[in-house]
């Protein structure tokens, strides 16, 4: 057996955390802490310490410690690290030990190193524009965690990949996970604080919960352990989730949270850590994130760039919630709503979403008219108080056909809206088919049915489903849709009418009062780009009384492709007008796409 020992002279101070090398191990950690520093080595699994190693004085750079161990099995343990007899903590550890079984605290101190090789292949990024992007956001563990799940490995990367195929035939590009590394969900034992990187604080009075979301401190450079299978590298099971999105034809972003206190120098080596050891494709910084900072980094030129102050032309968006809000205002009914439905459809450059993990779901959001989240023990006053909802006559669940009737064609109004606007759609996990949390907008805590998508079978779920994958082929099929940046409202071409314009119930006469509910509007189809889109004329009756749209002008037809009132066809429609229809209308609540026929 070869003889643990250190090689101080080829040791090297970047990168930080851990690096392997076949029997050697590279490790550099940063430290304002004077006295001897040290790497402890475990036996995997074990508590007694098996060796301490002395980091040499000379290996060091400014605040940075660091040295080459050879002679190791890198396989075979786990590490920690002290200066002066303190415990240290990697902020920059690619991997944890302890903790690959979900909801058992573990040791926050203790590390393993990270696989030495991964056969990534001919492994390339699909380099989806970001105007084609159709992003489904999902919790690792609730997305498959639900019995009705179907899939073998429940709640882990394993069983995301296992959803592939679903994922493909439902029309989105790129999966958005949530909080992927190895956050703190459990509860910190009894007298044992925070420790990473994170905020250092106490958890706050009363009881302990479950951080099931994973907003906290963590290690930002680890996949979540408990993510994985157990007894594998959760490392490693992450890039096989990432391989074979890329196999098939689909890309991964990753939500990276950061607290105050993780400066821009840890936040890009952060995200460059991502990019390069995991192949992500694009990454949604959240928290005290510095969008402007990753956005000038050349090493993330080629991945989509995600944030609430984003604007970065083809590669960057935008993500925040006034679509959301906005649109629902409009859905539900609320006065003086129009001008900004007008710029939400016109916009691009950013992400949309009528439902987000902070609030309803789109199901509870024609379902609830205030938020239940009394099972969070925080007697109702956690979560939004707006969530600019409409039960459609009934609180929760109910069997009434009208009721559940009006439901279902909110929800195909809801898709309509989030499919037509210019900007890249957002789904979150189960809106497609009507999963609810019962009215609880902020389970944050809820690791139980309530935060899982529970995967439905039957009539109601299968019909939303249904509209949801039409208006996700209808959006690829016309790139109107996805010109990427905002419409200019112009004729730039000299083609007889502007890319877009707004419309009231006649044609180039918009009307904006605020007690209108009802708003049209014509996209170009000769602005489409390279090949020549058909006009697309959508109209919105969000009032509770019929209206009477006339019809613009168009070379040839116009046919329904869509009316979200026809309830026998689910929305779905193929009507062609004749030429002599100057009149359309509308029933109440609904939305009407016509495509010209030329």
């Amino acid at each position: 057996m070869a003889k643990i020992q250190v090689m101080a002279e080829e040791g090297r101070p970047f990168p930080l955390g851990a690096r392997t090398e076949g029997d050697r191990v590279h490790i550099a950690f940063a430290s304002g802490e004077e006295g001897e520093a040290c790497l402890h080595l475990y036996r995997r699994g074990q508590e007694e310490e098996a060796l301490a190693l002395v980091f040499p004085e000379g290996n060091r750079l400014g605040d940075i410690r660091y040295m080459t161990v050879s002679g190791i099995r890198p396989d075979r343990y786990e590490y920690s690290l002290s200066v002066g007899g303190k415990e240290i903590a990697d902020g920059y550890a690619a991997l944890s030990a302890g903790r690959d079984k979900w909801g058992v605290p573990g040791r926050r101190d203790r590390y393993r190193f990270p696989a030495e090789e991964f056969d990534w292949g001919e492994d390339a990024r699909p380099g989806i524009p970001l105007s084609d992007t159709v992003i489904y956001r999902l919790h690792v563990r609730g997305f498959t965690k639900h019995p009705s799940s179907g899939v073998k490995h429940k709640g882990t990367f394993a069983g995301v990949l296992e959803k592939i195929p679903y994922l493909k035939e439902l029309g989105v590009t790129m999966a958005e996970l949530m909080v992927p590394t190895d956050f703190y969900e459990a509860p910190p034992e009894k007298g044992q604080e925070e420790s990473g990187t994170g905020s250092g604080q106490a958890p706050a009075a009363g009881p302990a919960k479950v951080n099931y979301w994973g907003y906290g401190p963590s290690l930002c450079f680890a996949p979540k352990a408990s993510f994985g299978e157990r007894g594998r590298d959760a490392g490693v099971q992450f890039k096989e989730l990432v391989k074979a999105f890329h196999e098939n034809g689909l890309e991964v972003a990753v939500e990276l949270y950061f607290e105050p206190g993780q400066g821009t120098a840890f936040q890009l080596d952060c995200l460059r850590h991502w990019v390069y050891e995991y192949h992500v494709d694009g990454i949604h910084g959240a928290g005290a994130f510095d969008s402007r900072a990753a956005l000038e980094d050349p090493v993330l030129s080629g991945v989509k760039l995600f944030s609430g102050d984003m604007d970065g032309g083809k590669r960057a968006a935008s993500y925040r919630d006034d679509f959301q809000n906005d649109m629902r205002k409009f859905l539900k009914g609320d006065e003086d709503c129009l001008r900004s439905v007008a710029y939400q459809m016109r916009t691009g450059g950013k992400v949309n979403f009528m439902a987000n993990t902070n609030g309803f779901t789109m199901m509870d959001m024609v379902s609830y008219d205030r938020k239940h989240n009394e099972d969070n023990g925080e007697k109702g006053k956690d979560g939004p108080n707006y969530n600019y909802s409409w039960n459609c006559g009934a609180e929760g669940p109910v069997k009434k056909r009208k009721i559940m009737e009006l439901r279902r064609r909110q929800l195909r109004n809801a898709w309509v809206f989030l499919t037509v606007a210019q900007g890249i759609p957002l789904i979150l996990a189960g809106d497609e088919f009507g999963n609810s949390q019962y009215g609880n907008n902020n389970a944050y805590c809820q690791d139980n049915p309530v935060g899982w998508v529970e995967w439905k079978k039957g009539r109601i779920p299968g019909e939303i489903q249904e509209f949801a994958r039409y208006m996700l082929s209808f959006r690829r099929a016309h790139p109107m849709l996805r010109k990427g940046g905002k419409l200019r409202e112009a004729d730039y071409l000299g083609a007889g009418c502007p890319d877009f314009s707004v419309h009231g119930e006649a044609p180039w006469f918009p009307q904006y009062d605020s007690y209108r509910r009802q708003l049209a509007f014509l996209y170009c189809g000769k602005f489409a780009g390279e090949e020549e889109d058909s006009d697309l004329y959508v109209m919105f009756n969000m009032h509770w009384e019929p209206h009477a749209f006339a019809l613009p002008h168009t070379e040839g037809a116009w046919r329904i492709a869509v009316d979200t009132a026809r309830e026998a066809s689910n929305g779905i429609c193929g009507q062609l007008l004749s030429p002599e229809q100057k009149e359309l209308s509308l029933e109440p609540r609904s939305a009407v796409i016509l495509v010209s026929e030329r």
